[in-house]
């Protein structure tokens, strides 16, 4: 059997420049940051998190509509329910995004983090802002498919494919 492989010149011509976010921890590559969190889940919290996570899910266009820069976020719960992953990818900087999460999608965090997260202080905590950066830890290996394309730049093209071919299809 026979693999083509592209030679390693043409294989680096699509390398990203990754760099550290400007502003705080985390990655970058164009526009777009990553953040990954990894902490503790409180005794209980793996079922209450699970008892709600079907509100969670529902609502999860809302908030993050609301916040308007979240291209993709995920929470795992690992090591039988004792430690938790929350990894995201955002456009921008880390401080805006940050103070957008708090301001923007406070009430859906706090339903998320509370009885759940050890240390979770609330969104509206002075403190919520220290607690996110104690547990972040920036990615080894970050890639994105768009690095320039933002959440309304992705929302903008899909209404105009949308209207374009709703137009072909009036045409045809």
């Amino acid at each position: 059997m026979t693999t083509d492989i592209a030679p390693v010149e043409e294989r680096l011509v699509m390398a990203q420049t990754v760099t550290n976010q400007p502003d705080g921890p985390g990655r970058r590559i164009g526009k777009r940051g990553e953040l990954t969190m990894i902490g503790n889940v409180v005794p209980g919290g793996a079922a209450l998190f699970r008892e709600r996570l079907p509100q969670f899910q529902a609502e999860a266009g809302y908030w993050e509509g609301r916040v308007g820069t979240v291209q993709d976020f995920r929470i795992l719960l690992f090591d039988n329910d004792t430690r938790f992953i929350l990894s995201l990818v955002y456009d921008g900087d880390f401080e805006p995004y940050l103070v957008d999460i708090t301001t923007q999608a406070g009430p859906w965090l706090d339903a998320i983090g509370t009885g759940v997260l050890e240390g979770y202080p609330g969104m509206s905590s002075p403190k919520a802002a220290e607690w996110v950066k104690s547990l972040l830890i920036p990615a080894e290996f970050f890639y994105v498919g768009a690095p320039d394309s933002t959440v309304r730049d992705i929302k903008r093209m899909e209404k105009l494919s949308k209207a374009v071919g709703d137009m072909l299809d009036a045409a045809g």
